[in-house]
């Protein structure tokens, strides 16, 4: 791939612009939470004086459903822009990315599969684990839309130390000399300079109107950042795309996770 289509997620002059639009997001979710709650209590009012049989109880279930998935949907915002916090625990990559390659949604079909290539006995990092799990099943998923006649998506994992030839982290100081890379790679086309420059923003989708709310990325990366990491991007046209991930290790020796 062509060093000069690289992308260094959190270490780029756009991590300013995409602070705010994550402070921005995190307002909107603050006040639509309020509006959900204005909908919800007038629901639950109506639905106190309408009779079982009624034909708009239906119809207000259906609002009430609609208001828990919609409140749902705010609270993952909330998660991915570091308003809510989960406990970090002791875990191991190559267990993170055997439970994710379990979801349906990245099942072998229409000529996409996944080849694996794990270090074995990597070191620990500490992480909250469903999260690192969405953000490889994010990238594995934008593999393989990227892949729209079908191939292979290849998700690898290995250690590297700080300052090495391969990894130089933009969060000087605040880790340990070892990290642990996640790399998915697809056979794409590639991506294109208008798109390259805005992957990570909040609600930005190259699927069009109605075909996905464009978080897969963003969320990657704000998920990644909340472990202390980067993402880093290699792409040329017609030449596939490589997304990295960069994570601090728990210092000492290999560990096995059961």
């Amino acid at each position: 791939m062509k060093q000069q289509a690289q992308k260094k997620a959190g270490w780029m002059p756009e991590m300013k612009k995409m602070e705010a639009l994550g402070r921005l997001s995190r307002k909107v979710a603050h006040d639509f939470n309020n509006i959900l709650g204005v909908i919800d209590g007038y629901t639950t009012l109506v639905m106190s004086s309408v009779k079982e049989n009624d034909p708009l109880t239906q119809d207000l279930r259906e609002i009430r459903a609609a208001v828990v998935k919609a409140a749902a949907f705010t609270k993952h915002l909330l998660i991915f822009n570091g308003r809510l916090t989960l406990p970090k625990t002791r875990c191991g990559v190559n267990e993170i990315i055997a439970d994710t390659l379990k979801r349906k949604e990245l099942a072998p079909g229409g000529g996409f599969k996944i080849e694996q290539r794990l270090a074995p006995e990597l070191p620990g990092i500490m992480a909250v684990a469903v999260q690192l799990e969405q953000v490889a099943a994010n990238l594995l998923l934008n593999a393989r839309e990227a892949m729209t006649g079908g191939g292979t998506a290849v998700i690898s994992s290995l250690v590297l130390r700080l300052d090495g030839e391969a990894v130089r982290s933009p969060n000087r100081g605040e880790a340990g000399p070892l990290f642990i890379k996640i790399s998915v790679q697809d056979s794409g086309t590639g991506i294109s300079a208008e798109v390259f420059d805005r992957l990570f923003e909040p609600l930005f989708s190259t699927k069009g109107k109605g075909n996905g709310a464009g978080l897969g990325l963003s969320t990657v990366y704000d998920l990644v950042k909340q472990h202390n990491g980067w993402v880093e991007v290699q792409s040329a046209p017609g030449c596939g795309s490589e997304f990295s991930v960069f994570l601090p290790a728990i210092n000492g020796q290999p560990e096995k996770f059961s």
